[in-house]
């Protein structure tokens, strides 16, 4: 660990200005770096706030999945959600819950993390469920559901070491002034 020495700005942040941000589904620009000096060696050392925000997403979803990865106990769910059905997602994840409750499934907890790809629908969502172990090969009639008119559709996790190493390398994007870019349910805890 360092010793924190200072923090450059790159760029001006003002809380009234909700137009400073151009590129909405481009790469997270840099605002700020933290400078530490290494307490072994005295190297000095800068760690950007996207950095930060790549790690804390990375930790989540390593923890997430380090839970949940008992395949007789646990069965993961993922679900891609454009982000023109709903700019917000606790909507959905409310209905999500509310659907489970009254099927009988137990919904352990989930994460989501907002991604662009050009394949997936542009600007989209990833939404990861964890709920208890279901028997039949069929799909689960609560996880169908739609919003605002429109599908939303999921899958059974087949792999779920992959799933989340695809979703730990990828870059962190801009979705807006201070919107959130992943997020977890209140019964994850760490």
């Amino acid at each position: 660990m360092g010793i924190f020495i200072c923090k450059k700005h790159f760029r001006k942040r003002s809380r009234k200005d909700l137009n400073s941000i151009k590129n909405i589904g481009g790469l997270k620009e840099v605002f700020y770096s933290s400078v530490f000096q290494s307490e072994t060696n005295g190297c000095f050392y800068e760690v950007t706030d996207v950095q930060k925000q790549r790690f804390k997403r990375n930790k989540l979803i390593s923890h997430f999945f380090e839970k949940f990865n008992d395949k007789n106990s646990y069965q993961l769910f993922e679900f891609g959600l454009p982000y023109d059905i709903s700019q917000s997602i606790s909507p959905i994840t409310q209905k999500l819950k509310r659907r489970c409750e009254s099927n009988g499934i137990e919904l352990f907890g989930y994460i989501w993390v907002y991604d662009v790809g050009e394949e997936n629908f542009g600007q989209h969502y990833h939404l990861v469920l964890a709920t208890n172990p279901i028997i039949e090969q069929k799909y689960p009639d609560a996880l169908k559901m739609d919003f605002k008119k429109k599908n939303i559709h999921g899958a059974f996790i087949r792999n779920a070491k992959r799933l989340e190493r695809y979703l730990k390398v990828k870059p962190v994007f801009e979705r807006g002034y201070r919107k959130r870019l992943f997020g977890k349910s209140n019964s994850l805890k760490f």
